[in-house]
């Protein structure tokens, strides 16, 4: 019989939990940079790029303005000029009026998906949370019941078996079989049958 329990997959167990605790490292960093991810493109496009456009578009209402005075006080000065004679300023107007309306659709287009990107981050952020949740409840506690069932097996292992009684001996001795053999009956004789050690002692 063996000296100890035969008690199997110990190893197995704790290679497992060694993996799931891997796991829950790896995936409760995955849910706080994809946390983080969703706040830094919503401050990006709330916050950085709003402050982008709307200070390029006050700038562009600025020279949209100075394109405007520029134009008129070129045409005040020359009042019987051709219209020709002012395409530099009307130039300059175009391209101050093509950049407003590009700051006004990068606007709009901000305002826009700044709603929609907050709707999806809330949908996205419950996901997170009920991943979370699973990760530091439901997992965490199948960990430390790892670590429970893995200590228990090891001192069950460790515990050597229970000794067996010793087999009891014949309480009979030799000269008391003998002495049962001499008052056995053997065959139709009513003679007992004596061997050769008890017959020399019955002559002696």
């Amino acid at each position: 019989m063996a000296d100890r329990a035969n008690v199997g997959s110990i190893d197995a167990l704790s290679d497992f939990r060694a993996k799931l605790k891997t796991y829950l490292h790896s995936a409760r960093s995955s849910v706080s940079e994809a946390s983080s991810d969703v706040l830094r493109v919503q401050r990006w496009v709330e916050e950085t790029k709003k402050h982008e456009w709307s200070m390029r578009h006050k700038k562009s209402r600025q020279k949209l303005a100075n394109a405007k005075s520029d134009l008129e006080r070129a045409k005040i000065s020359r009042p019987d000029a051709h219209p020709s004679m002012f395409v530099d300023q009307q130039r300059a107007l175009n391209r101050a009026k093509a950049q407003m309306e590009e700051c006004d659709r990068k606007l709009n287009a901000i305002k826009k998906w700044s709603r929609e990107l907050d709707r999806e981050a809330l949908i996205f952020k419950g996901h997170l949370n009920r991943l979370d949740r699973m990760l530091e409840g439901d997992m965490s506690r199948a960990s430390a019941w790892l670590a429970k069932l893995i200590t228990h097996l090891e001192d069950y292992a460790s515990t050597p078996p229970p000794r067996l009684p010793e087999p009891k001996g014949d309480s009979e001795s030799p000269k008391s079989r003998r002495r049962a053999a001499l008052t056995e009956p053997q065959g139709d004789s009513d003679e007992p049958v004596l061997d050769q050690d008890e017959d020399s002692e019955v002559h002696s």
